[in-house]
């Protein structure tokens, strides 16, 4: 097992007006999150929240449900992986909360640029202005990856990993 810091997390929802994904950034006191160097690439994130998000995380461990989250590790400028969590336990502390979460990476930065390369192709890109409009979006992270995630994201619902229809907003 391998242990590295957290350094942001946040929770992804689907949009059902825009049908897309979004993110509710959640902020973090302190946190870790743990590799089981698993062949399901599972990862345990421990994260001190304050406790305004108690109740949030609460529902999701009450449910038995599971949802998207990006985690960034070790410095906040890598680039996010994307988990499809479930709550394990959510703990008082004197002043903050400690939510454990069972996660399994469904995309990291591997897989988002093989995704975003695939998608250019599909898009009818090739040679030098593939190369291009690769380094373009790459660099611009915002829309080209949102696509990516929300085609990551129909592939875990698709997986049975994730149900939206029963998440509570």
């Amino acid at each position: 097992m391998k242990t590295f810091k957290l350094c942001s997390l946040a929770v992804l929802f689907d949009n059902h007006e825009t049908e897309e994904l979004e993110g509710k950034q959640v902020p973090l006191v302190d946190g870790l999150i743990i590799n089981k160097e698993e062949a399901e690439k599972n990862w345990l994130v421990e994260a001190i929240l304050d406790k305004e998000w108690r109740d949030f995380f609460n529902e999701y461990a009450e449910a038995d449900q599971q949802f998207m989250a990006e985690v960034t590790i070790t410095k906040k400028t890598n680039d996010p992986a994307t988990l499809v969590c479930s709550v394990k336990s959510v703990n008082d502390l004197t002043d903050h909360v400690c939510i454990h979460l069972d996660g399994v990476i469904v995309a990291k930065k591997d897989d988002l640029s093989d995704m975003l390369l695939k998608t250019l192709v599909e898009e009818g890109f090739s040679g030098a202005e593939l190369y291009e409009e690769f380094k373009k979006r790459k660099k611009d992270r915002g829309q080209a990856i949102q696509g990516i995630l929300t085609t990551a994201y129909e592939q875990v619902k698709e997986k049975g990993y994730y149900d939206s229809e029963s998440e509570s907003n």
